[in-house]
């Protein structure tokens, strides 16, 4: 594997998203906001919500959106209505950081500008997936951070957040990732 990194990352990454989600990375096709909304989806396959986070077994999975953004057009075109873990996604859009309780999984898209600390701030230690654009997010204290190389999305996983949140995020996941927020930070492609 050491020889090969950047295979094993492709091939896995490819696999992930092919099998919980029908919109490919590696597909010439997908916009980049395709392939974020493909990501938070996903993202939210393999993170596990503290219990009491959901007032029933089939209530609904917030999504919520902060900002203007296609994400967040391509999440309701494409995701709204279906299940995940038994939990039917209902997309959100959002105006103000203060009306975004309920939320489990937020999107703050780039547009946000300084608006993303207030957000960072009003879910600090919240059960809540906090998801945003720029290559500073999650470093600044967001859970997951979209960052661009090569053309390529790519994502960073703040794991002190994520334990500052009472998540669980799946090893699969953290695989895939930039871990950053630990003491055995590691770097991937």
């Amino acid at each position: 594997m050491r020889g090969r990194p950047h295979h094993w990352f492709r091939a896995a990454l490819s696999a992930l998203v092919a099998v919980c989600l029908c919109v490919s990375v590696e597909s010439q096709s997908a916009t980049a906001d395709q392939v974020k909304a493909a990501y938070l989806v996903n993202f939210a396959k393999f993170v596990e919500w503290p219990e009491g986070t959901f007032v029933s077994a089939d209530a609904s999975l917030q999504f919520c959106t902060f900002g203007r953004s296609a994400v967040a057009d391509e999440l309701e075109s494409g995701v709204a209505g279906k299940l995940i873990s038994g939990h039917p996604i209902k997309v959100r859009r959002l105006d103000n950081a203060d009306n975004a309780r309920n939320c489990q999984l937020v999107f703050v898209a780039a547009s946000t500008g300084r608006q993303q600390q207030r957000v960072l701030e009003v879910f600090r230690g919240q059960p809540t997936l906090v998801v945003g654009d720029g290559e500073a997010f999650a470093s600044s204290g967001g859970t997951i951070g979209f960052v661009t190389e090569k053309g390529r999305v790519l994502f960073e996983i703040n794991v002190k957040s994520a334990d500052e949140s009472h998540l669980r995020i799946s090893s699969r996941l953290l695989a895939l990732a930039r871990v950053i927020g630990s003491p055995e930070e590691r770097q991937h492609p």
